[in-house]
C-alpha cells in the first residue's frame, strides 16, 4: 500500500469515528509517528499533508533520531516529542520539539521550565497519565494530577499546559481500549468540575490519545490529538 493510500484510509477512520462523536475530523490533530523512518519517507508525507490542507504534525519517540531528522523537516512541519523523556535529555526537547507530549513527573516539568526560560520560549506541553497503572510505563497517577496542573499553572511564563496524554496498556481488540480512553475524558470533566480549566491554554484541556489499532475508538470517546505511526508508515 502506497502512502497514499493509507492516508486515505486513515483519513477515512478519522473522519467517520469523528461524525460518529458529533464532530469533524478537522477537529482532530494527526500526528504522524515517524520513528525509524528516513527523512525522504517523512518529506513525502509532509508534502501529502500539506497539498490536503492538514496541519503537518510530526511524532518521535527518540532524541537522537529527532536530532537527525530536524534540519530536513519543512520549516511548518510540528514537532511532538512522545517518548519517554530523561532529565538528562529534556534541554535537548526543549530546544528540538514544539509540543512535549511525555510529561510524566514534576521533575521533568521544572526542567523542561527552566531550559525554556532560559531560552525565552514557552514551551508547549502536556501532562501523561498512567492510566493503565502499569510499573514498567511513566506517567502521573490520577492522584498526583491535580498537583502536576497546579505547578504548570505557575509556570505559565514559560510553560504552556496544552492538556492530557495517555498510552494505554496493549489491548488485542481495539474495543478493549474503549474503558482507558472513556476514563481519560471522566479526568478531563473531573478538572473542569475542580476549577482547573483555567490552567489550560485557552481554558480547553486537550486529550493526546490513542494509536494505529484504536484511533478511531479514541476519537469517539473524546480525542483531540491521534498518534499514529504504522497504519500510514507500515511497519518498522
Amino acid at each position: 500500500m502506497s502512502l497514499a493510500q493509507a492516508f486515505d484510509e486513515v483519513e477515512r477512520r478519522m473522519r467517520s469515528a469523528a461524525e460518529r462523536s458529533g464532530r469533524k475530523a478537522s477537529d482532530v490533530l494527526l500526528v504522524a509517528v515517524t520513528k525509524k523512518k528516513d527523512i525522504s519517507f517523512i518529506n513525502e508525507y509532509e508534502q501529502l499533508a500539506t497539498s490536503r490542507g492538514i496541519a503537518v504534525a510530526i511524532g518521535e519517540n527518540y532524541l537522537q533520531e529527532l536530532k537527525r531528522k530536524k534540519p530536513g523537516l519543512h520549516p511548518g512541519s510540528l514537532v511532538h516529542m512522545i517518548g519517554p523523556l530523561q532529565s538528562n535529555k529534556v534541554r535537548d526537547a526543549v530546544a528540538l520539539s514544539d509540543v512535549i507530549e511525555s510529561v510524566h513527573s514534576i521533575k521533568v516539568l521544572d526542567l523542561i521550565a527552566r531550559y525554556a526560560r532560559e531560552s525565552g520560549k514557552r514551551q508547549e506541553i502536556f501532562l501523561q497519565i498512567n492510566i493503565g497503572h502499569e510499573a514498567q510505563k511513566s506517567g502521573f497517577s490520577i492522584e498526583e494530577l491535580g498537583m502536576a496542573v497546579r505547578r504548570a499553572g505557575e509556570l505559565t511564563s514559560c510553560i504552556s499546559l496544552k492538556g492530557l496524554m495517555a498510552i494505554t496498556p496493549y489491548c488485542d481488540n481495539p474495543e478493549d481500549a474503549r474503558p482507558y480512553f472513556r476514563e481519560m475524558a471522566s479526568i478531563r470533566e473531573r478538572l473542569r468540575t475542580e476549577g482547573l480549566t483555567g490552567l489550560f491554554n485557552n481554558a480547553t484541556i486537550l486529550l493526546s490519545m490513542g494509536m494505529s489499532a484504536d484511533f478511531d475508538v479514541a476519537i469517539e470517546e473524546g480525542a483531540d490529538v491521534v498518534r499514529v505511526g504504522t497504519a500510514l508508515f507500515g511497519e518498522r
